[in-house]
C-alpha cells in the first residue's frame, strides 16, 4: 500500500469511475485498474462493485475509503506543517538602508553568513523616509539611516550604532579646505549637492543663510553622483562623517572634510536602528545590528 493507490482510490470513488480516475491523474485506465486490483489483493477485500456503468464502493470499500481519506488528510497536515516548520527556522531579515550605508551592510551579511549559510536577507535602499515608512508598514524588519535627535518619534524604537558630526565635504583643490571650521560667513557662491535627508537640508540652509549666491543644484539620494559632483564638479556637501569614512579609498583620497562651526548638540548625527515599537526584535536582526556596530567601531577607529 502507498500514498499514490490511496489516491487513485478516492478519485474512483469519487468519480464512480476508472476512466475519469485516470483522466484526473493523467494515466491510462488499466493503469489505474491494476493499481486498485493490487490494493485489493493486498488486503483480501473486494473494494468495488465493477458494473457496465462504472465502479460502487463494497461494505468492505466504504471502510476501507474512510480510512484512507483520513489517510491523506493526516499526510497533507503533516506536510503543511513542516513546511511552517522549516519557514520558521529559515533565517531571514529584510533590511531597509540609506545608500551610504550599503557596502557596510553587505560586509555584515558576508560576516554573519559565516556563522548562518541559510541566511537570507533582503536589502532595500531609500531615502531617510521611504526607510522609516517600510518599518512602519511592517515591510521591512529593520531600518538604517543617518538622523538627528529632533527627528526621533515615538513610533519607532530608535536604537544608536555611531554617533558622529555633520561635515562640509570638498575635493582636494577647493580653496576651503584651508579653512579649520566653516561658518555661513566663509560661504559665498558655493553650490551644494546634498542627499535629500531632512536633517542634512536644514543644516544646509544655515550654511547658505549669509550668502544670496550660495545655491543648491542637486538633491538626490545616489550617493556615487554626489560623489562624482564633489570630485569633478568642485561642488560642496555635507554628510554626517561616519558615512564619508566608509566611502572606497580612491574617493577618500580626492575629498577632505571641515567641521561646520557652531552646530547645537541637537544636530548630531546618529547612525542607528530603528524597528517597530512593542514589537519583538527577532534574533536574527540582533545579531545583524551587532555585528555592523563592530564594522562600524572598528572603521571610525582606524579613522582615528
Amino acid at each position: 500500500m502507498n500514498i499514490t493507490q490511496l489516491q487513485y482510490l478516492i478519485s474512483a470513488a469519487q468519480f464512480g469511475s476508472f476512466t475519469k480516475a485516470a483522466s484526473v491523474h493523467h494515466l491510462t485506465v488499466p493503469t489505474i485498474s491494476q493499481s486498485i486490483r493490487q490494493l485489493e489483493e493486498e488486503m483480501d477485500t473486494i473494494i468495488f462493485h465493477r458494473t457496465k456503468k462504472g465502479v460502487a464502493p463494497t461494505v468492505e470499500g466504504e471502510l476501507v475509503l474512510k480510512h484512507a481519506a483520513a489517510i491523506l488528510k493526516n499526510i497533507d497536515s503533516m506536510q503543511h506543517e513542516l513546511l511552517i516548520l522549516k519557514e520558521d527556522h529559515m533565517e531571514s531579515i529584510t533590511i531597509a538602508t540609506i545608500p551610504g550605508f550599503v557596502p557596510q551592510v553587505v560586509q555584515a551579511t558576508l560576516e554573519l553568513m559565516q556563522s548562518y549559510p541559510t541566511l537570507k536577507v533582503q536589502m532595500i535602499e531609500g531615502d531617510t523616509q521611504t526607510v522609516i515608512k517600510h518599518v512602519q508598514d511592517g515591510y521591512a524588519n529593520m531600518g538604517l539611516l543617518s538622523y538627528s535627535k529632533s527627528q526621533q518619534n515615538s513610533s519607532l524604537e530608535w536604537v544608536p550604532i555611531v554617533e558622529g558630526n555633520a561635515v562640509i565635504v570638498m575635493n582636494i583643490s577647493s580653496p576651503l579646505r584651508y579653512f579649520k571650521t566653516i561658518s555661513p560667513e566663509a560661504l559665498e557662491n558655493e553650490e551644494f549637492v546634498l542627499y535629500k535627508d531632512e536633517h542634512i537640508e536644514n543644516i544646509a540652509h544655515y550654511l547658505m543663510s549669509a550668502s544670496a549666491g550660495n545655491r543648491i543644484s542637486l538633491i538626490t539620494n545616489n550617493t556615487d553622483a554626489l560623489v562624482q559632483m564633489v570630485v569633478k564638479g568642485n561642488a560642496i556637501t555635507i554628510a554626517p562623517d561616519f558615512i564619508v569614512n566608509t566611502l572606497s579609498s580612491t574617493y577618500k583620497e580626492q575629498l577632505v572634510t571641515v567641521p561646520i562651526e557652531q552646530l547645537s548638540s541637537d544636530n548630531k548625527a546618529i547612525l542607528g536602528r530603528i524597528t517597530k515599537v512593542d514589537e519583538p526584535v527577532p534574533k536574527m536582526v540582533e545579531e545583524f545590528t551587532t555585528r555592523l556596530t563592530d564594522r562600524v567601531h572598528h572603521i571610525s577607529l582606524q579613522m582615528d
